[in-house]
């Protein structure tokens, strides 16, 4: 009965403390919702109505401001940072408006950063709405084709925050960015657009061995739904060694970006390669083709092997020296056998040699023997003559 007792009571314990457990309020690594909403305020020289971007018409040497309202709907005054950077063509085939206008093309004339400002930091009340102006002072020279960048707002403890999450273990981070683009217009022609290649260069994605083909819009224009055909092969060989297909490409104006073939996990060998590039407007329907050497040497490939993930290794150096060293092994093994037969040869020719002339020797030893045994026996004539004396001296 005790047994019994004492059995109910452990069960009662464990049922008692698993509906702790699950009691509990739970302590999540889930990110709280974001409280920050931006929205463009749209001016009269809007092009594009109802858009959620500014897309402006605007004449040289003029100066506009552009409200830019920002919504907290937490329960805590925020505080935002506000940038505003050149769009760039990312190598995913996106506009990207992280990076300031210091890394530019060179053919970008205005970037917008120079053309635009505003204020850098913004706070915003719990529960409450700030305009925030950006100022735009136009060229007086007048500009062809587009000028295109965003308004990014990010939160202004991005780089110090530390959450008790994080502290404790959990990488999680209530940060954001919202990007707002802003693109400027003189007037409605555009200029055709073009694309031209620069650079083939072999270099590393997340670590694994790649190589970018690294292309150029010169044009103030956008070039969108673009596709490329890509494909390396080893100078004098016209067989490709790897390809890669992708479309849906955006291309910002005045910008380069990279087209990334991937090598496969594959080590990089050094020698020289071609390149070959079809890019196609599935918009306008403008095609480019583009083939270019270039090289890897020794030491890059060295180096980015080295830094490689996940790489195949090449075995074939390695199966060929063990079939060079297996195959003078075996010569070796032959040679060694050849000798030493030679010599069991040798060795038994001279056993032979020596059995016969000690065969011949004991022939000899045996005539001479029984020479010597001839020579020693006594002659019969003789015995009887000296018999017959011998009976006549008795008489």
């Amino acid at each position: 009965m005790n047994v019994l007792k004492q059995l109910k009571d452990w069960k009662w314990q464990l049922f008692s403390l698993l509906c702790v457990i699950f009691l509990l309020p739970i302590s999540t690594a889930q990110a709280e919702e974001i409280p920050i909403s931006v929205k463009a305020i749209l001016p009269d020289n809007q092009v594009t109505a109802d858009a959620g971007y500014y897309d402006l018409k605007v004449e040289p040497g003029s100066k506009q401001e552009l409200s830019f309202q920002l919504y907290n709907q937490g329960d805590k005054d925020a505080t935002v940072n506000i940038d505003i950077n050149p769009a760039y063509t990312g190598d995913g085939g996106s506009f990207v408006y992280t990076e300031s206008d210091a890394n530019k093309d060179s053919s970008m004339k205005y970037s917008l950063s120079s053309i635009a400002s505003s204020e850098q930091t913004v706070s915003i009340p719990a529960k409450g709405t700030t305009i925030t102006k950006v100022k735009l002072e136009i060229p007086s020279e007048p500009f062809e084709g587009l000028i295109l960048g965003a308004i990014r707002v990010t939160s202004a403890d991005a780089d110090t925050e530390k959450t008790e999450e994080t502290k404790k273990g959990f990488n999680i981070s209530n940060n954001f960015a919202y990007s707002v683009a802003i693109q400027l217009r003189e007037t409605d022609n555009l200029p055709e657009s073009d694309l031209v290649l620069k650079k083939v260069f072999a270099t590393q994605v997340a670590g694994r061995n790649t190589v970018k083909v690294n292309l150029q819009n010169p044009t103030p224009t956008i070039i969108d739904n673009v596709s490329y055909e890509a494909s390396i092969n080893k100078k004098g060989d016209s067989a490709p060694l790897h390809e890669t297909k992708v479309k849906g490409y955006r291309v910002a104006p005045n910008t380069n970006y990279n087209v990334p073939i991937s090598w496969e996990n594959q080590p990089f060998a050094a020698g020289a390669y071609v390149a070959n590039i079809k890019a196609k407007s599935e918009d306008t329907g403008q095609e480019w083709s583009f083939q270019q050497e270039f090289v890897i040497s020794a030491k890059e490939a060295k180096k980015l092997n080295d830094q490689a993930v996940d790489l195949e290794k090449d075995y074939l150096p390695y199966i060929l020296i063990g079939a060079g060293v297996f195959l003078v092994l075996v010569i070796l093994l032959i040679i060694l056998l050849v000798v030493l037969s030679k010599k069991k040869k040798k060795r038994k020719e001279r056993e032979r040699i020596a059995r016969l002339k000690k065969r011949k020797k004991g022939k000899e030893h045996d005539r001479r023997t029984n020479n010597e045994k001839r020579n020693n026996r006594p002659n019969g004539k003789q015995s009887t003559s000296n018999r017959g004396n011998v009976k006549r001296k008795r008489t």
